[in-house]
């Protein structure tokens, strides 16, 4: 299912992950939590039922009063992952957004994580649990592999889904090419609540400099069945997105190879 050289980057990244991912600073996703890890968080007020052995006693020496050592606690990652699948992802742009989703799906089961799939248009269809063993992943993506195209993309609707299964922090993927985007986000903007990733899969029609007369006959992947116009969203969609996701953002060509293209989701440093 997953493509041959897909498969040996993940065994390389699977090996190169000493640790799991699930710190947020460092290239890897810290919890908030409050725990024992190794990596130093703070020194707060002394609790009743805090462990003694943390005490802090050169600070309570200092301020008369007990504190504590604060450490971050390390906990399998959230990572939730939106596949678009609406009419304007045909052709090779579905079959990409299909390997990407099933990439990075299987990358995060392997080094510990749980996710959880949100396949959208203008309907929603979930995993509706967390993921966690190879098998559940195939399992789902054997299962949206025989659905039909839907006519529309909410991008809306799909991150209130997903935002009602988990409202905690999670590290997000959003596989689309972001066909209205700039559109929607004018009436409902994605909030910013979760560490995003987006990743643009590049329609290679939306590149070409053609004179502006030949666009009202030109076709195009749009999903609204029309011609496009001189008045296209393409670049506006394309900075409505690199304003949502920032340095956390890759365009794919569906026509290059994807295992050398996708390197950089794993070089982004993550918030801190």
């Amino acid at each position: 299912m997953l493509d041959p050289e897909l498969k040996r980057l993940l065994q390389v990244l699977q090996w190169e992950s000493k640790k799991k991912f699930v710190s947020n600073r460092r290239g890897s996703l810290f919890t908030s939590d409050r725990g024992r890890g190794l990596d130093f968080k703070e020194v707060r007020n002394y609790q009743f039922g805090d462990d003694i052995r943390y005490i802090d006693w050169n600070v309570t020496s200092r301020t008369g009063e007990l504190h504590t050592k604060e450490f971050y606690e390390e906990k399998d990652a959230n990572i939730i992952i939106f596949i678009d699948q609406s009419v304007s992802m045909d052709g090779k742009k579905a079959l990409t957004t299909f390997q990407l989703a099933l990439f990075l799906s299987l990358f995060h089961i392997k080094i510990g994580n749980r996710i959880f799939l949100v396949s959208f248009s203008d309907q929603n269809i979930s995993s509706n649990r967390w993921l966690k063993t190879e098998m559940e992943v195939l399992t789902y993506f054997d299962s949206i592999s025989r659905l039909k195209p839907g006519k529309q993309t909410n991008y809306s609707n799909a991150f209130q889904y997903a935002f009602k299964i988990h409202p905690k922090y999670a590290v997000s993927y959003w596989i689309s090419d972001f066909n209205q985007l700039s559109e929607w986000i004018k009436n409902a903007p994605i909030p910013k609540v979760w560490e995003q990733f987006g990743v643009c899969i590049q329609d290679p029609i939306d590149e070409l400099k053609i004179p502006f007369w030949l666009k009202w006959f030109q076709p195009i992947s749009q999903e609204n069945v029309e011609f496009r116009n001189l008045n296209s969203t393409y670049k506006k969609d394309l900075t409505a997105a690199k304003s949502i996701f920032g340095n956390k953002w890759i365009q794919i060509d569906p026509n290059q190879k994807l295992h050398n293209q996708i390197l950089p989701l794993f070089k982004v440093k993550h918030s801190a």
